[in-house]
């Protein structure tokens, strides 16, 4: 029981978001022609059946018990590390690869060391939420989850190079996805 509580105290803190109530809404998106729209639905339907399929393959088949506690601190570091990526993004997050039009470069917060912290705490995610609730079939899916991340880390920083000027700059100095790595 100890562990569905933390699965959904973690999953509530991911999904549930708090605006103040006089900040306007962002500007609606445009998907350009070059964007890749086909990944961008793969990335969040592998997402969303993991974060689906793990509470229904525990339901359904049981969990393992080791690995659990490891897995519930992985999902919730992920969900940190995402939140606090998206609030550093502010207007300038979007779903899409391309930048939002007129946004800013963010290379503040997070992003001073890393170009896609958001990546990471979604890699952190699709391990930690399946071990969380001891789903060993789901957890599989975080192989395609991160071949997903790795390839829309690639475009997005191509899509960046060609926006800013100072992204040269900024990516020789901020790794991709793993501090002090890669």
């Amino acid at each position: 029981m100890m562990w569905w509580l933390g699965y959904l105290a973690v999953l509530l803190v991911l999904f549930v978001r708090i605006e103040s109530p006089d900040a306007s809404p962002p500007a609606p998106l445009h998907a350009g022609p070059d964007e890749p729209l086909r990944l961008v639905r793969a990335h969040h339907a592998v997402f969303y059946a993991i974060l689906l399929g793990t509470p229904l393959e525990a339901l359904v088949r049981g969990g393992a018990s080791h690995g659990r506690a490891l897995g519930l601190l992985l999902f919730a570091a992920g969900v940190a590390l995402y939140r606090i990526a998206g609030r550093a993004l502010g207007e300038a997050l979007s779903p899409l690869v391309a930048p939002r039009d007129g946004a800013p470069l963010v290379m503040s917060g997070p992003y001073r060391w890393l170009r896609h912290p958001m990546y990471l705490g979604q890699a952190l995610i699709a391990l930690g939420a399946p071990l969380a609730l001891g789903s060993r079939r789901v957890v599989w899916l975080a192989l395609p989850a991160l071949v997903i991340l790795v390839v829309r880390a690639r475009l997005e920083d191509a899509a960046l190079a060609r926006t800013f000027p100072e992204h040269a700059r900024w990516a020789a100095q901020a790794k991709r996805l793993v501090p002090f790595m890669f």
